[in-house]
């Protein structure tokens, strides 16, 4: 467990109002995003632009770091973001942070690739209700402890529900270190209840309670951490497939 991390009532002296450009604001300024949609897959991110699912609000409205910048996105006829965030705790609570600033969202969905702990199947949508907390990044939001609740996991299960697809909840495993998942650890966090292992969630919910959002998060299973590792769809999901879990984002999005 981290400690002497959480300083809620010191002012940061890094903001993205300091950050973000005047041009940035008052180009976002006209535009009333009310939600925003967290993708975390370059090639599906893609897709949406290059079939007209998404299209970007202006080219001088991009978000991201140094090493990559993307135009942030909505739905067409919605007030509905939709942005490419960087892999890892970090950079999806930077993103987080800066869209905050520059459009008044009050939802944040996010969705992504996890791996399965347990024998879970490819594909399988998965909404946590419980994280616990291996990265650094949700220290700073909240204060120290193992785990952290998803606030709206039950608002998720009506949701898929009354779109009739099948979801399982459990509890999951935030990460900073990829290739450092070891075999105890795992072991542990299987006997804890967890299912899936992420390297994004525990963080967005930290961040998103401290900031007064609402997170709406689901997984899909791609890689199997159960026995020897096996890549199964990490990295290659069938575009139809990846095209699924983006209109499910869109349609929790459309029904807040």
């Amino acid at each position: 467990m981290q400690n002497h991390s959480f300083y809620p009532d010191s002012p940061e002296l890094i903001t993205p109002e300091l950050t973000i450009s005047q041009q940035e604001k008052d180009l976002a300024g006209t535009i009333p995003l009310t939600s925003v949609i967290l993708c975390y897959s370059r090639q599906l991110f893609q897709i949406l632009l290059d079939e007209n699912r998404i299209a970007a609000i202006d080219s001088k409205l991009t978000i991201g770091s140094a090493a990559l910048k993307t135009p942030i996105c909505m739905i067409p006829n919605q007030p509905v973001g939709v942005v490419l965030s960087g892999i890892g705790a970090p950079a999806a609570a930077a993103v987080v942070e800066e869209m905050r600033v520059l459009f008044p969202i009050r939802n944040v969905i996010a969705f992504g690739s996890c791996g399965a702990l347990t024998e879970l199947p490819e594909g399988k949508i998965i909404i946590p209700d419980n994280g616990y907390r291996d990265e650094g990044t949700s220290y700073h939001y909240a204060e120290a402890g193992d785990w952290i609740q998803f606030s709206n996991a039950a608002v998720l299960e009506q949701l898929f529900s009354s779109m009739q697809v099948e979801t399982v909840t459990g509890n999951i495993w935030t990460t900073d270190a990829f290739y450092r998942e070891t075999r105890e650890e795992v072991n542990q966090r299987v006997n804890q209840g967890c299912i899936a292992v992420d390297m994004e969630a525990t963080a967005l919910q930290a961040v998103c309670n401290f900031r007064s959002l609402q997170l709406y998060q689901f997984l899909y299973s791609a890689d199997s951490l159960h026995g020897d590792w096996q890549r199964r769809i990490l990295g290659s999901m069938e575009k139809d497939s990846r095209i699924a879990m983006f209109q499910l984002a869109a349609s929790i999005a459309q029904n807040l």
